[in-house]
């Protein structure tokens, strides 16, 4: 979801006539950070990865309903990860984001363990609300750490690295998960007596919590300076008086940018009804109407989710040249319009599916509009975001989009019990969400235009 906030800076230079101060360069420390960053993030995509694919599985071994798999996702996943948002960017933003990001490792990794010890529907929703809890971190913290650890000259890169490497990672998180599960379940007979009478997704979430612990301390070492001893702190230009922005409250700014903030957050949030469908629901279709095992499942998707990274990366870049050329400041929101509404589109051809192979093509193919939008996103967010509010601001805009989050999973899962008799009922549950909501969010996005590049120029008058 695009969240925007102002910019901050110091106070501006005394003279116009000052010299500029040297540009300083990220050095290994950095990029160091970055990766870890990524490892973790892997973790988190690997962690809930396995959720989609061993929901079979579960709802087996569990007796559950499609209701119920929509609440796990939307209120236990979606719901809680959200609320947390906000209180662990107002952590990160007063203390060692290090600690605040390493303690979230802990959080998910036995909230995912825990998973594995769940004998019904109760346990396994509380371990989602840990997992969703403890994965909310990534984005707040990562939009706040990543400006400080390099100037704008390299933020585009280091954002463009981490955005597409994250992506990729998902994809891989998909193809090592499914590994996992296969692994664990050729070697079940191996294990010790007390470990063979458990069913291979439990002890797949066990192994994974265990996981947890190096990454953990990995994250510990990472950089994270603030202010003027970050490496992407730097001074206003000479003449732009931008010293009232710098320290504007949170309240304050909410203030006097919610409207166009709320058009934006329920652009978004409509679109993300349907979009929810693309990770959560079009995988088990594959498994449900196809019989996709657990493995094959991994690989199938991890393949159609580097396919559509890939194609959509490149398609991205370029498309932001051309609108940037054509629309200016605008260039984010139209590219985003675009996707939404092609990926509405394109879900239509779910109803005409006849292989497992032809899911994974169509998840590819859906994923290349909307990662044309989302490689611009971290770079608007960032720029626009003042240093002391940022963390924060990504959390309560968050938190703002949670209706439509929560919604998206459960009003497919209840579409697709209410229709449970037709044969393919739960892709045309995941039709009617995606075309409604991508369709009424991309319309309402291209009407809010004129007000982001508002927003943008009086937040950030250097743009």
């Amino acid at each position: 979801m695009a969240l925007f906030t102002q910019t901050a800076a110091a106070p501006a230079a005394s003279s116009s006539h000052a010299p500029a101060p040297a540009t300083r360069r990220a050095g290994a420390a950095s990029w160091y950070t970055l990766a870890v960053l990524l490892i973790a993030t892997i973790l988190g995509s690997i962690d809930g990865m396995l959720v989609t694919l061993l929901t079979e599985p579960m709802r087996v071994s569990l007796s559950l309903s499609d209701t119920q798999i929509g609440m796990l996702k939307g209120a236990g996943l979606v719901l809680f990860s959200g609320l947390a948002t906000l209180p662990l960017g107002w952590l990160g933003d007063r203390f060692d984001r290090r600690l605040v990001l390493a303690a979230c490792v802990l959080v998910w990794s036995a909230a995912t363990g825990l998973r594995g010890t769940a004998m019904d529907y109760g346990m396994l929703f509380i371990a989602s609300i840990g997992l969703g809890v403890g994965e909310a971190g990534l984005g707040p913290l990562t939009n706040s750490l990543i400006p400080d650890l390099f100037p704008r000259a390299q933020r585009v890169l280091a954002n463009a690295i981490f955005g597409i490497a994250a992506l990729f990672g998902g994809a891989l998180g998909a193809i090592v998960g499914g590994s996992i599960v296969q692994a664990i379940e050729k070697s079940h007979h191996l294990l010790p007596v007390a470990l063979q009478a458990y069913e291979t997704w439990r002890l797949t979430f066990f192994a994974m919590a265990i996981v947890g612990a190096p990454v953990m301390l990995l994250v510990l070492t990472i950089r994270s300076a603030r202010g003027a001893a970050a490496v992407g702190y730097e001074p206003p230009p000479p003449g732009v008086d931008v010293t009232a922005q710098a320290g504007i409250s949170f309240g304050d700014y909410l203030r006097a940018h919610w409207r166009t903030l709320a058009c934006l957050v329920t652009a978004a949030g409509l679109a993300s009804v349907g979009l929810s469908s693309i990770g959560s629901w079009i995988p088990i279709v594959a498994a449900r109407q196809f019989g996709v095992q657990p493995a094959q499942l991994g690989q199938g998707i991890g393949i159609a989710v580097m396919a559509g990274t890939l194609l959509g990366g490149v398609l991205g870049v370029n498309a932001m040249r051309v609108a940037r050329r054509r629309v200016g400041l605008a260039a984010p929101v139209r590219v985003m319009t675009l996707g939404y509404a092609a990926a509405g589109l394109i879900s239509i051809a779910l109803l005409f599916v006849r292989s497992a192979n032809d899911v994974f093509v169509l998840l590819a193919m859906l994923l290349v509009p909307l990662i044309c939008g989302a490689v611009v996103l971290p770079n608007v967010l960032q720029e626009v975001a003042p240093a002391h509010l940022r963390a924060r601001v990504v959390g309560v805009l968050s938190i703002a989009g949670l209706p439509f989050a929560v919604l998206g999973p459960l009003a497919i899962g209840m579409v697709s019990d209410a229709v449970k008799h037709i044969p393919n009922g739960l892709a045309m549950a995941i039709v009617a969400a995606t075309m409604t909501g991508c369709l009424l969010g991309a319309a309402l996005l291209r009407a809010t235009e004129p007000a982001f590049v508002r927003l943008i120029k009086t937040v950030n008058p250097a743009a």
